[in-house]
């Protein structure tokens, strides 16, 4: 049954941020594998150490979780909207335009990426864009709550490792 996303019914434009880099096969193949070994061993040391197997256990329900949790974040009409599928529930996270204070972009070197901090209140998310929307996501939110302050994130130069002499 595929869960439908709370922003279906919204009028465009909605901006959808992207994974930095998605998960390579090898990662989930072997998370998979930590999985089944994690299993085992607690099936194996249920009658010497009952609390170790339980406990193996409790980490093999949370990486099995860890591979099956969805997120996914877009930038409605709305405001900054955030769901969270885990096969058997799911998480919404909504943040209103009025409730948004800065937005924070951070150039990390990609090619067609680009980070955007998003606060709100005292903590703020982070989510990759694409590059080239980057300006109609400025003007729209501009548009949306011109109170909103977007800033560039400026890397600090790396201080001179030099000791200076007194």
């Amino acid at each position: 049954m595929r869960q439908t996303l709370p922003w279906e019914s919204v009028p465009p434009p909605i901006y959808v941020s992207r994974p930095p880099k998605p998960r390579k096969k090898w990662v989930t193949v072997g998370g998979w594998i930590l999985v089944v070994l994690l299993l085992l061993f607690g099936l194996m040391s249920k009658r010497s150490n009952l609390p170790l197997s339980v406990i193996s256990f409790g980490f093999a329900l949370l990486y099995t979780l860890t591979l099956l949790t969805k997120k996914d974040a877009v930038v409605t009409t709305r405001g900054l909207e955030i769901f969270y599928d885990m096969q058997f529930t799911t998480n919404y996270e909504f943040f209103p335009w009025e409730d948004i204070n800065a937005i924070v972009c951070e150039d990390r070197g990609h090619a067609d990426m680009v980070r955007l901090h998003i606060g709100h209140g005292n903590t703020e998310k982070a989510l990759f864009f694409p590059r080239e929307d980057l300006d109609e996501i400025y003007a729209f939110i501009k548009n949306k709550n011109p109170a909103i302050r977007i800033m560039d994130y400026a890397a600090p130069e790396p201080k001179s490792s030099k000791k200076h002499k007194k």
